[in-house]
């Protein structure tokens, strides 16, 4: 045997030189320590002679308690080896009794001279053990580095009589400590100690118990179960024994109990009994049984081999509902290894598979086939998990049929697909000629790959030739530059696609032809992980729909044009009236001038206000002659922020002289902190003037009572502003409905039949809905022309 060369564990010569001198300073009895002492050896040779081999469990440790050496001695007496004593806490041999060891350890740090302790242990196979170590510091160099011990074990004192120190030692310290009751009996069966638990169990103070008999503390009928092991014990003779108990002091329920009764004359002359709780062992003794009962009735429904291998491939135990699945009989099998019964490379994967199972705690899955008589090539699944740190179950499955059925299945699906595969072919031939015939292209882009494939209708649009190779750059380079960056923002990453279908209206610029407009719709395809795979689309010429929109757009504005006129022909008497009126004071206030000037004594504070009233009277006109030509203005106008109540009051203000004249009566709802609408000033402004005039023509032929026109603005539910307009007249005829709103359909004798039309077209160009309806679902109640308009933001998003 070597020396131990863990630098963590190293015992060197000086050490050991040190051991001996403390061994001979603590003059034990043991004669092969003495003739060891005597012993010539020195360094090496006296390590291996003496240490080794001495009968005298022995063993060093560090200051902490890790073991750097055990000899065979005290390797056996806790039951293991010195290999795999080395390198571990003494501490893990200890039973409940820590704090002796660590006290023991720290007093030699301090005070440095010998130490002696009794606990108790476990050894390696959990047999509990007492052992007295006695201990000694050792130095190396003057430093105190290791501990040196001698072990002993003193576990046969039990089978001796205490002395009466230790006797009252146990009474009162270690009986009141011991987790069961302990009660001490004399020769008379008479109580002489009973520990806390013992008392609490029966409800009883130390004064009751003192002195007590037997036969009264456990009634008759208990007393006499328990005669023959008390006669037993009182000859000398240990009982030990299980049974239910129930507690005396009233509490409900039972519990298994362990006793163990032991004589000690020497000490109480008589005997004293232990009484241990043992249910909740003898629960999961039964769980135990239960369980094994459980596993097998598993094991026997499981219609599969399973095998219990050892890490070295021999077969521990055999399960086989099917034996004609064997190689061999089982017990041929539990005879041999798998490389015994198994060709090699089966057996190699058997063996991988319990290796990599022991090590990684995973479970293993593998299949081979094999040639059984009578059955011929047979299939196996295996699946291999560990059972223990050197045993794996292997489960092993006939999948025979299925894999026939399997292959026999993938065979008819081939047959499918070949079929399918030429139906498609077929079918996207047809769909080729359809999409050439009605102008439509086609094309297809794989997202991992950046390949473009394209319909020869798809490269006429884009101005590509039939052979020319594609790519999605090329095509983006013939979009115009307007509309560009809309379509390269829309192809980037479809990683993040919110929808997986798209549409997009742009304009293309083949080479040397004409600019033409197309529209695309294609969607994203994904994998199984959720990937982008690819695009595909259709295209459409929609060149000469565009130019119809345009060419329509264009006409619409010029009828707008035209209905603006119309409508300021209807108003200029009105817009005579107002200029008329800043005019006429323009004129009184400079004549006053004139008159404050021909005057001897001018007052210039008032002649300046004179000429200030000119000037905001001068002013005014001139507003007025500027909306007059925004009016008449042919160009289209930009959207902007607008306050409706602010608009509608503008209105009024134009409107409101020749409502005097006719004698209507404006009066007007409007809600506090509406949202502005985005919209075109002055046609928005046209569509109120428009509403107003057809509402005062309505109730001019009515009582002056009844010549009144309700404007109202509120904020409906969906977050959009609406304004009304209402009269007291005689309703739109139900079978006209939304007829008015057709263009050149009137009901005046001198109309166009186009203000209602216009109006409509202006509020829907502003994402709004110009509507009309009766204020009793009946004519002759009043009629109410509505609309409403998004929310500046909303209309912005």
């Amino acid at each position: 045997m070597q020396i131990n060369t863990n630098p963590d564990s190293h015992v060197d010569d000086a050490v050991v030189q040190d051991l001996l001198a403390r061994l001979e300073q603590l003059e034990q009895e043991n004669l092969a320590l003495k003739l060891a002492l005597q012993s010539q050896s020195t360094g090496q040779d006296l390590y291996q002679h003496f240490l080794l081999h001495l009968p005298t469990p022995c063993m060093i440790t560090s200051v902490y308690g890790m073991v750097m050496y055990a000899n065979l001695a005290a390797a056996d007496l806790l039951g293991t080896t010195p290999e795999d004593l080395n390198g571990m806490q003494l501490q893990k041999f200890v039973f409940e009794d820590h704090a002796i060891l660590d006290t023991q350890f720290a007093e030699l740090q301090t005070l440095g001279g010998p130490s002696a302790c009794e606990l108790r242990a476990i050894r390696a196979d959990r047999k509990l053990i007492i052992l007295r170590l006695e201990m000694v510091l050792l130095q190396v160099n003057g430093q105190q580095s290791c501990l040196g011990m001698q072990m002993k074990d003193i576990t046969g004192r039990q089978g001796q009589l205490m002395t009466q120190a230790e006797g009252q030692y146990f009474a009162n310290v270690v009986a009141e400590n011991v987790p069961g009751l302990v009660a001490y009996w004399n020769s008379d069966l008479r109580c002489t100690y009973a520990n806390h638990q013992y008392l609490s169990w029966f409800g009883r103070t130390p004064e009751q118990m003192q002195g007590i008999r037997m036969q009264d503390l456990l009634g008759e009928e208990l007393f006499l179960k328990n005669i023959a092991y008390i006669k037993a014990v009182l000859t000398g003779v240990d009982q030990q024994f299980e049974r239910t108990l129930i507690k005396a002091n009233g509490e409900s329920g039972y519990t298994w109990a362990q006793y163990i009764a032991h004589k000690v004359d020497d000490v109480v002359k008589g005997f004293f009994v232990l009484v241990t709780d043992v249910t909740l062992l003898k629960r999961a003794q039964q769980a135990l049984v239960d369980s094994e009962a459980k596993n097998r009735a598993l094991v026997r429904a499981i219609p599969d081999l399973i095998f219990t291998i050892h890490r070295d491939g021999r077969h521990l135990d055999v399960h086989a509902p099917d034996p004609g699945m064997m190689l061999q009989s089982r017990e041929q099998l539990l005879q041999s290894k798998v490389a015994d019964v198994l060709p090699a490379h089966v057996a190699s994967q058997y063996m991988n598979a319990i290796e990599q199972a022991l090590e990684s705690g995973k479970l293993q899955e593998f299949r081979h086939h094999l040639p059984v008589a009578g059955r011929g090539e047979m299939q196996f699944e295996v699946r291999v998990v560990p059972c223990s740190q050197d045993t794996a179950i292997a489960i092993i499955r006939d999948i025979t049929e299925t894999e026939r059925q399997r292959r026999a299945h993938e065979l008819q699906l081939s047959e499918r697909l070949q079929v399918r595969e030429n139906d498609v072919r077929a079918i996207q031939l047809s769909l080729t000629m359809a999409s050439d015939i009605s102008n439509i292209g086609t094309w297809i882009r794989d997202l991992r790959t950046g390949e473009l494939w394209a319909s020869l209708e798809w490269r006429r649009h884009f101005g590509f030739s039939q052979d020319e190779p594609l790519s999605l750059e090329m095509a983006i380079q013939r979009i115009h530059p307007a509309d560009r960056r809309q379509i390269e923002s829309a192809t980037g990453d479809y990683r993040e696609a919110q929808a997986p279908r798209y549409q997009a209206e742009f304009r293309v610029t083949p080479p040397g032809e004409a600019e033409r407009w197309l529209a695309v719709v294609w969607q994203v395809e994904f994998d199984e992980q959720q990937k982008p795979l690819l695009t595909r689309g259709v295209t459409v010429d929609i060149s000469a729909r565009r130019e119809a929109e345009l060419e329509l757009g264009q006409k619409r504005m010029e009828v707008m044009h035209l209905a603006r006129v119309a409508t300021m022909g209807e108003l200029s008497g009105a817009l005579a009236h107002e200029l008329n009126q800043p005019l006429t004071a323009i004129l009184s206030n400079a004549q006053a001038a004139q008159r404050f000037l021909a005057s001897p004594n001018v007052d210039m504070q008032e002649l300046g206000e004179i000429l200030q009233d000119i000037v905001d009277e001068d002013k005014r006109a001139g507003e007025i002659i500027r909306r007059l030509r925004r009016l008449f203005d042919k160009r289209s106008h930009e959207q902007h922020s607008v306050d409706i109540n602010k608009l509608v009051l503008e209105a009024l203000h134009i409107l409101r002289n020749d409502m005097i004249n006719q004698g209507i009566t404006l009066l007007t709802e409007l809600h506090d902190n509406l949202p502005h609408v985005s919209a075109d000033t002055v046609q928005l402004q046209q569509v109120l003037i428009n509403l107003v005039m057809n509402a005062s023509e309505v109730v001019a032929d009515l009582d002056a009572s009844q010549r009144i026109i309700e404007i109202s603005t509120r904020l409906t539910p969906e977050n959009r502003v609406e304004v009304s307009v209402n009269d007291h007249g005689p309703g739109v005829p139900e079978h006209l409905g939304n007829k008015v709103f057709e263009a050149f359909y009137t009901t005046k004798a001198n109309g166009m039949g186009l203000g209602l039309s216009i109006c409509k077209n202006i509020v829907e160009a502003s994402g709004g809905q110009l509507w009309c309806e009766n204020h009793d679902s009946h004519a002759g109640s009043g009629a109410s022309f509505r609309f409403h308009l998004p929310a500046a933001q909303e209309a912005a998003t």
